[in-house]
């Protein structure tokens, strides 16, 4: 090992390696999500602790032959503005401040977690071992006995039209196929394609509780927040991705396990996956059960748990003021130290309400 790593390492109070094969072993599990709470978010940045911006799924009929142009209103569309994003406990401290008079008491609004995040920052790091090549770096700070980990990733424009395309195609699949009213009574799948203007900014998200049970019986306690695509008619949780190209064996092993985490931290029951072609023209829909890509995840799902797991054990134990959690794609190891910078994301109307 070479005298320039040791030094390098030396910066940290702790380090840990990325391969899957480490963690390839049972014993990690989730209990069942706990949704305690809700909350919509607006154009103007005002957050209301209701499902205002909650949307409908609309019926899908077996025999249903889609032709939706997911292009439509491209030009039109309000994406949302970049900078936005520099703080991503924003909307759920504005929640949870909201729900202060009930309790006084942030350990009771957040159900005694001691971890409190969002769900982009527990799948970030948990695909880590399969994911290599992607950097990122949490920020954990420690207030009143809660640890608020803030996922610092930097968001970049998409690189060319074609990625700007793509990301909207995703959006405006998801308009589509929903409704805005619960009233769907007459309501025909894809004749809102070229009318509805797509709006990112305006988001439903719910709150849950959640504990990662590891083999000795420890517990990591979370809360966390995670937007919510549509409900069902039955009240269950739907989400909707699109895909170029059917879902091959090559899909299956390589993306299974990581729409499977997603589901399984939002509560989801199933993905409407639209299959389009290159210009974003929609010909099939295929509804995947979240069990099904359990399966099809197979001991990835769990390799993907224990490494979440030992993450947050380490943030649990070491986080006692505030703490660096980064990732390195070049010495393929997490690395944990002091906080330097980024630690004022907690802010002021949260913290006045102690």
């Amino acid at each position: 090992i070479s005298t320039v790593f040791l030094h390098f390492c030396s910066c940290f109070l702790f380090t840990m390696e990325t391969y899957a094969e480490v963690y390839d072993k049972p014993g990690v599990s989730l209990s069942k999500p706990l949704r305690i709470g809700e909350y919509s978010c607006h154009a103007n940045f005002k957050v209301d602790s209701n499902a205002s911006n909650l949307r409908y799924l609309i019926h899908v009929d077996d025999d249903f032959k889609p032709n939706f142009n997911l292009d439509a209103g491209f030009k039109n569309h309000i994406a949302k503005n970049l900078k936005d994003n520099h703080n991503d406990l924003i909307q759920i401290q504005k929640w949870a401040i909201s729900q202060w008079d009930h309790c006084y008491d942030y350990n009771k609004v957040f159900h005694k977690a001691e971890i409190v995040c969002g769900r982009g920052t527990l799948t970030d790091i948990a695909q880590t071992p399969y994911q290599e090549e992607d950097a990122w770096r949490m920020v954990a700070v420690r207030h009143n006995g809660i640890t608020y980990v803030s996922n610092r990733r930097r968001f970049t424009p998409p690189e060319s039209q074609k990625d700007a395309h793509c990301a909207y195609w995703g959006h405006k699949f998801h308009k589509v196929m929903t409704s805005t009213s619960s009233n769907l009574e007459g309501v025909k799948l894809g004749k809102s394609d070229n009318y509805e203007v797509v709006d990112c900014r305006e988001t439903y998200s719910a709150v849950y509780r959640t504990d990662i049970i590891k083999p000795d019986g420890d517990r990591i306690k979370l809360a966390y927040y995670s937007k919510i695509k549509a409900i069902d008619e039955k009240d269950n949780y739907v989400d909707f991705k699109t895909h170029a190209g059917h879902l091959s064996n090559d899909f299956w092993h390589k993306k299974a396990w990581f729409w499977w985490l997603q589901c399984h931290f939002a509560s989801v029951d199933r993905v409407y996956t639209g299959i389009r072609s290159d210009i974003g023209i929609v010909h099939k829909i295929q509804i995947v059960e979240r069990n099904f890509l359990r399966l099809k995840g197979g001991k990835r799902c769990d390799i993907v748990l224990n490494f979440l797991a030992t993450v947050l054990s380490e943030v649990k134990k070491r986080c006692e003021d505030t703490l660096q959690i980064s990732y390195s794609p070049e010495t393929r190891r997490v690395h944990f130290s002091t906080a330097k910078r980024d630690t004022d994301f907690l802010i002021r109307d949260f913290l006045k309400t102690w």
